[in-house]
């Protein structure tokens, strides 16, 4: 019996977020994450060219013999995830119903707020998703473009990003929302600026932990000898990316607080 591997995908290192959630799960399983920060920000690239980043960094978690993958990007998710569907070997658990399911239950009026990127809130995929769980919601959605070069920078707090938050999220409470979606897996980093602007009445929501518990129920509902304690200690987290490997994981040490963190690259291109 060998350990369990989960394959992780985001176009950066926002997915680090969903994986701190799915080691925290699955703590007997390797992690390997490929964040794909040299084609980053993927927030206003064409559909199409996300689907083929995403076929290709699936492909590639395939080769590395993964149980699971996460695709830990909310626009991969509504953009590109849907279409592929049935497409791998493996289970693929997406960004977007997590979060919609998420929301719904933290909401008490049905007035949802959803920050996310520019591509993410086009496609509609939150509002769809949401009306499906709860029809007659109000979703109000708010497309947050600097919000992603910001983080990737390691800007996680100041008065740049706090300036940034208040012009995004002045719709949102002004609609009177009563909760927010993360609807792109960088913004967790921002949570405590989120939280003095929003205030303690509004739910801020992090999909990652309903992520986590989707992909752990989907690997064990194809392997089930998944459910024993595995037989050898799982390595530490594999993180790669297709940019420059010493700043992805210095940012990663940095922001989850990963001791000894190192990166490798490779790139798909």
């Amino acid at each position: 019996m060998r350990y369990v591997k989960i394959g992780i995908l985001d176009s950066g290192i926002g997915g680090l977020t969903v994986a701190r959630a799915i080691a925290r799960t699955m703590p007997g399983a390797q992690i390997i994450y490929y964040g794909d920060t040299a084609r980053m920000p993927y927030g206003n690239r064409p559909s199409v060219e996300i689907a083929r980043f995403m076929r290709e960094i699936i492909d590639f978690l395939l080769g590395q013999q993964v149980d699971a993958v996460a695709v830990a990007c909310n626009t991969s998710s509504a953009l590109a995830l849907p279409a592929m569907r049935g497409q791998f070997e493996v289970p693929v658990v997406g960004m977007i119903e997590c979060g919609a399911a998420a929301a719904v239950e933290a909401s008490r009026s049905g007035r949802i707020g959803v920050i996310a990127t520019a591509n993410t809130v086009k496609s509609g995929a939150y509002a769809n998703a949401i009306a499906l769980l709860r029809p007659g919601a109000r979703v109000v959605q708010q497309a947050c473009p600097s919000l992603v070069p910001m983080i990737e920078r390691g800007e996680v707090s100041g008065e740049a990003v706090r300036r940034a938050l208040r012009g995004y999220l002045q719709p949102l409470l002004a609609a009177r929302v009563d909760s927010v979606v993360y609807g792109c897996t960088h913004y967790p980093f921002l949570d405590a600026e989120v939280r003095a602007i929003v205030g303690p009445s509004v739910s801020l929501v992090d999909p990652a932990f309903r992520v986590a518990l989707a992909v752990k129920s989907a690997a064990l509902a194809r392997n089930p000898w998944l459910t024993g304690a595995p037989s050898v200690t799982p390595p530490p987290p594999r993180l790669i990316t297709s940019g420059d490997p010493e700043a992805f994981a210095s940012l990663a040490q940095s922001l989850l607080g990963w001791e000894s963190c190192r990166a490798e690259r490779i790139s798909m291109a």
